[in-house]
């Protein structure tokens, strides 16, 4: 297959009450390595900037099948700093958050996780908005060397799971 573009926009049907709730390396396997690969996706995971913005400014609609106060997106990858500054606020690295992701006995990505805080740092307030970042292991994506665009999709692409870990406030 060829590491160009194609059209990804396989309609999403599923059957009443269907929630998607992959496994970690279902994400990198089956959606991820995909998209780099430029091969057909059912349209269920959008494409967003995740870290253009505080995750309440997020197109959350955007994502209509996961389970409640959870979304996915397509992303470019957060800066490799402890640290991603936004206007209002900024994301932090968990330094315990972040693991490799193993599927039929092999590490197919790894894991890292963020929290969202407002203000500026270091002394920011902790808000409700976590971040999963899912990377793509490169030894997992098979690619030419001559093959820039694929090898760069390989380094900045990542799916993001925003969970929302408390209810907003009531009104």
């Amino acid at each position: 297959m060829s590491s160009g573009e194609q059209v990804l926009d396989v309609p999403a049907v599923f059957a009443a009450g269907y929630k998607f709730c992959p496994m970690d390396s279902d994400v990198v396997v089956f959606y991820l390595k995909r998209k780099i690969l430029g091969e057909q996706l059912p349209n269920i995971i959008p494409t967003t900037d995740v870290y253009a913005s505080s995750p309440d400014k997020l197109p959350l609609g955007l994502f209509q099948m996961g389970q409640r106060n959870e979304w996915f997106f397509f992303s470019t990858k957060s800066k490799d700093d402890d640290i991603t500054v936004i206007d209002g606020g900024y994301y932090e690295i968990d330094p315990d958050g972040a693991a490799p992701i193993t599927w039929e006995g092999k590490i197919v990505g790894h894991l890292k996780t963020l929290f969202f805080y407002q203000g500026s740092p270091p002394n920011g307030t902790e808000t409700e908005w976590m971040v999963e970042e899912f990377r793509v292991n490169p030894e997992l994506v098979p690619v030419d060397k001559a093959d820039h665009t694929t090898q760069e999709k390989i380094t900045n692409l990542v799916v993001c799971k925003i969970y929302r870990m408390r209810p907003p406030p009531s009104p």
